[in-house]
């Protein structure tokens, strides 16, 4: 059987490589000129993802005991615990951001559809939803310090992005464990190259993500 986590570990590092150099928002970011409006879409899809990553993790607890796997079931329960409650910390944050930030606002569409993409996973196969999380919680850590620095020339305060730093924190201990875990859960199926594309296809919609909060910044400049 082909070990699966050095091949994730590549995939993973090569597009956050990627994303760093190609995004526009990355460059926004450097230059310090992101306004409010772009952190509070930002923000409120942050709360969004987070709220149903925890209920989406309970869903793959409940579908791996169904399958009968239950090291796989209690790993997902572990990490619904892990995860209750994040998205109060981006509630605290948008609630100190101008009240005009926060007009009409809903979550970006791609991180809805990032949402859809975790249960069609799930429905897939369980495991591939571990290959996401492990992609979630690795890239946050490869890219977490660079982009608070950029929210930080931006004039956002650490108080005000509370629910970035604490992630950031939680998945560099996640991360340190996770191709361990996946080595563990893993037993061949699906196929290397499934797994591998689910990664792949939550890259590329994170990618219309940055393209969105871009969109955004340039309307409210």
């Amino acid at each position: 059987m082909t070990t699966l986590a050095p091949q994730l570990k590549a995939k993973i590092e090569r597009w956050a490589d990627d994303l760093r150099q190609k995004t526009a928002l990355g460059e926004l970011g450097r230059q310090g000129k992101l306004p409010p409006r772009a952190l509070a879409l930002y923000l409120e899809s942050l709360r969004y993802l987070f709220c149903n990553s925890q209920l989406n993790l309970v869903l793959a607890s409940a579908s791996s005991a169904k399958l009968g796997d239950r090291e796989l079931s209690d790993y997902f329960a572990r990490k619904a615990a892990e995860e209750k409650g994040h998205d109060g910390w981006a509630i605290d944050d948008l609630g100190r951001l101008p009240e005009g930030a926060l007009a009409g606002l809903t979550p970006a569409p791609a991180i809805v559809s990032l949402v859809e993409w975790q249960r069609s996973l799930i429905a897939q196969h369980p495991v591939c939803f571990v290959a996401y999380a492990l992609w979630a919680e690795y890239f946050t850590v490869l890219v977490g310090d660079e982009w608070l620095d950029s929210l930080a020339a931006s004039g956002f305060r650490p108080e005000q992005v509370s629910s970035i730093t604490k992630h950031l924190d939680a998945d560099r201990e996640h991360a340190a464990h996770g191709f361990g875990e996946i080595e563990r859960l893993w037993h061949g199926r699906p196929d290397a190259c499934v797994i591998l594309h689910a990664v792949e296809r939550a890259g590329q919609i994170f990618e219309r993500f940055c393209d969105e909060i871009y969109g955004e910044a340039v309307r409210a400049a």
